[in-house]
């Protein structure tokens, strides 16, 4: 067991944590009844909000009055409450940690007293984990984790009239506009935005552009109208 970190406070002072992990993620399917045949026809699946639920223990109270406990579990519940979602790191699960998060359910302290322990439920309506930063400066690179994510790409522009980042797959992002040389172009394909020299520039992506993620493994990417790029993601983890 050990502590976690939710909405920027440690919570290890005062408690530790225990992880009541899942054996795996429950998908939402998406299906449709075919006359004709037993069942339905399986059309997809969503990923929903994942729950994932804390055991914390007040180990901290042995070394308090009646009072201090008091401030104690009071401060932890307005750490807690984080109505618009934060950033949760759970005991085992160095280096990850799951955005949106908040806290939708929670027990009774099985004890006001110095061994006193409750349950947490964190719903992650983001439900899949972050983790380690990478860059590179190639033009193969090795995305881990297990979970598709969203690169970044910094282009420096040569003088042309466009730019242009495509995958082994066909998909590419297009920009076109009276580009000088040394313009920084920075494509952010999560949020399906473009700036130059740190102003918008989304209005000058060609309308048949795709801004695609990366699935684990390795990918050849192709960059035309620049002199020197890099792409940066952030490793995402079921």
């Amino acid at each position: 067991m050990s502590s976690l970190t939710y909405n920027g406070h440690d919570l290890s002072p005062y408690v530790t944590a225990e992880l009541v992990e899942p054996a795996g993620h429950a998908l939402s399917p998406r299906a449709l009844a075919v006359p004709g045949r037993p069942g339905a026809a399986l059309l997809g699946c969503e990923l929903p909000p994942r729950v994932l639920r804390v055991r914390l223990f007040l180990d901290a109270g042995i070394s308090f009055d009646a009072d201090e406990r008091s401030e104690v579990r009071h401060a932890l519940y307005g750490w807690l409450a984080a109505p618009s979602g934060a950033e949760l790191e759970l005991p085992g699960e160095p280096g990850l940690s799951w955005r949106d998060a908040v806290v939708t359910d929670a027990s009774d302290w099985g004890s006001l007293f110095e061994d006193g322990s409750c349950e947490l439920a964190f719903t992650c309506f983001d439900p899949v984990a972050y983790g380690d930063g990478k860059s590179s400066a190639a033009s193969t690179l090795t995305v881990g984790g297990t979970w598709a994510t969203w690169p970044v790409v910094t282009l420096t522009a040569l003088a042309g009239s466009s730019v242009r980042v495509a995958d082994g797959l066909g998909r590419y992002v297009l920009v076109e506009r009276d580009f000088a040389a040394g313009d920084v172009v920075v494509m952010d394909f999560a949020a399906e935005a473009v700036t130059v020299d740190g102003a918008d520039a989304s209005a000058d992506v060609a309308v048949e552009s795709t801004f695609f993620s990366l699935a684990p493994g390795s990918h050849s990417l192709t960059f035309s109208g620049c002199s020197a790029h890099t792409v940066a993601w952030v490793e995402r983890w079921l």
